[in-house]
């Protein structure tokens, strides 16, 4: 198991750490010695042995954690929430370096955390709790694509104030509408059922009211986040959250905007229920 807060022995070194479980269990510390180096090696930490945890980065803190784990060659190997103790970059890089990981020495290994993102990087199948309960499983896209319920879909996007209803079928999609705005969602639902789009789902323009855009909006806070603008937006079916990548020409705040609904955003989702 690899804890959240790592829990490394702060009096012992590197090697010391990782060789612990397997000196408790009884092995001669000489090979004990041999198999810790391997699984420093493993994780990218040879020529680390003799130092403290505190001289240690975070993100080789949790290296040393995962080599102290791998060492005993489990056949199940628990994360529960590695990464939450890391800055945005050791995160990702570390995300990456376990999924690399479990596919090069073929682990099964389950991963609890709070993070969509990190879930679907990492995950092969996810496992969504509720409660105490399992509210949907399945392949990453399946669940952001379906979700069954309003708790699946406040995990995989922000909520969206401006409901709708499916009207009726048109081909293989349905024609769900909120006023007159449509949008296309996906197939096999049934008529009268209510869904929301995705923040990533409109797709931005900068044509006035008269121009002709589907659905007039003014823009009431926007926020830089490097790649991305995050825009909310006060429309005619209510607030709108907005993802944009067009950083090189934000939109400042009271700007009246066109909106456009992508296709491929809109999720059809039961009504709510108890």
């Amino acid at each position: 198991m690899v804890f959240q807060s790592y829990a490394l022995f702060p009096h012992m070194t590197v090697l010391e750490n990782v060789r612990y479980g397997l000196v408790v269990s009884g092995m001669a510390k000489a090979k004990a010695d041999e198999r810790a180096r391997v699984a420093l090696a493993t994780v990218g930490l040879t020529g680390f042995d003799l130092r403290l945890p505190s001289e240690l980065s975070g993100g080789q803190q949790q290296r040393v954690a995962v080599a102290r784990a791998l060492v005993l060659e489990p056949a199940v190997l628990l994360f529960d929430e590695p990464l939450s103790n890391l800055d945005a970059r050791l995160r990702r890089q570390m995300r990456e370096e376990i999924r690399e990981l479990q596919q090069r020495l073929t682990l099964t290994v389950v991963y609890v955390t709070h993070d969509q993102a990190e879930a679907m990087a990492v995950s092969d199948r996810i496992i969504v709790m509720n409660k105490g309960g399992i509210a949907q499983e399945g392949a990453p896209r399946d669940l952001y694509e379906q979700p069954r319920d309003p708790f699946r879909r406040r995990i995989h996007g922000r909520r969206q104030s401006c409901p709708w209803k499916v009207d009726a079928p048109r081909r293989d999609v349905w024609r769900c509408a909120g006023g007159r705005h449509d949008a296309d969602a996906a197939a096999s639902r049934t008529p009268g059922r209510r869904c929301r789009r995705r923040p990533s789902a409109p797709k931005r323009s900068r044509s006035r009211p008269q121009d002709g855009a589907p659905l007039r909006a003014t823009v009431r806070k926007a926020a830089y986040l490097g790649g991305l603008m995050e825009y909310t937006l006060e429309s005619p079916i209510g607030e709108l959250f907005v993802i944009s990548t067009a950083v090189e020409e934000p939109l400042a705040v009271g700007t009246g905007v066109g909106i456009a609904l992508a296709h491929h955003g809109v999720v059809v989702i039961p009504p709510t229920t108890g």
